[in-house]
């Protein structure tokens, strides 16, 4: 594993974003401009985990003036390990034990934030004073138009696709005409619950995920329901109670085209959702 700025790293900010990435150096500069419109109070930093990506490496190795706050780590891979839900299940709790930062917020290579998304959350915390905060999100296809489909793109099916769409738009997630998503995680109790929040929506405590990993085990019914390491996340904050607020605003640009709604696979050889 290696590094920059380990030995002058700054004080600890408020907040570290992290971005897992690999292979997709183009989908990354794009997520490092995204980040460096934030401007919460007291500043961040931007941690990149390359998952064993040389090429990655070397383009951010190589920019002739890196942004001050970005820092970035290449992991290797040993001969089992592959891409996949518990892969980066281990990324994101590694950079969490490394970093220094109270808060962590996690922004996908491949994905984009509106200006105001970490002060957004940053005030929605002091607010409510909870650990765990997150956004909404506006989805949208690979070439940034609107996902204005009446289906879940969850769903390999189209007749299943389309009935999750309806549960979604019935309680108040998803509308017809608009691309915005108005992810929550509903309580403990509550009948048929609504349980989605993107790892790009969440702004959570360090601690709290010291507390709470990321689990980075997933089986064959896992791969069917399409269940990724945020939606186990959200199903550990939620059985543990974990107060949870929402500001309400949507600040996430999810592209479409990850591994989650991406049934091809072509985008990684070596993807495996068991391992």
């Amino acid at each position: 594993m290696s590094g920059v700025g380990a030995s002058d790293r700054p004080a600890a900010t408020p907040v570290t974003v992290v971005t897992i990435t690999r292979t997709r150096p183009e989908l990354l500069a794009r997520a490092v401009r995204s980040a460096q419109g934030q401007r919460p109070p007291g500043g961040f930093e931007h941690l990149i985990v390359i998952d064993d990506c040389l090429d990655t490496y070397r383009s951010l190795r190589d920019l002739p003036d890196p942004p001050a706050n970005v820092r970035w780590l290449l992991a290797g891979r040993g001969p089992r390990d592959v891409s996949g839900p518990g892969r980066s299940s281990r990324l994101r709790n590694m950079a969490v034990r490394i970093c220094r930062s109270p808060w962590i917020a996690f922004l996908d290579d491949d994905n984009e934030w509106e200006p105001d998304h970490l002060s957004s959350l940053l005030e929605c915390a002091a607010r409510t004073g909870h650990r765990a905060v997150h956004s909404q999100l506006r989805m949208v296809n690979a070439d940034g138009t609107p996902y204005l489909e009446t289906r879940s793109p969850w769903s390999e099916d189209e007749a299943e696709g389309r009935a999750e769409y309806e549960r979604l738009r019935a309680k108040g997630v998803v509308e017809p005409g608009s691309c915005v998503r108005r992810d929550r995680l509903d309580p403990l109790g509550v009948p048929d619950p609504v349980i989605e929040v993107d790892t790009g929506e969440w702004m959570l405590a360090r601690e709290l995920l010291l507390d709470v990993p990321f689990r980075d085990s997933f089986d064959a019914r896992d791969e069917a329901d399409r269940i990724g390491e945020d939606d186990k996340l959200a199903m550990d904050l939620r059985a543990r109670r974990e107060p949870v607020s929402c500001t309400e605003l949507p600040t996430l640009r999810y592209y479409l085209g990850g591994y989650s709604n991406n049934f091809s696979l072509s985008f990684d050889s070596t993807f495996s959702w068991r391992e």
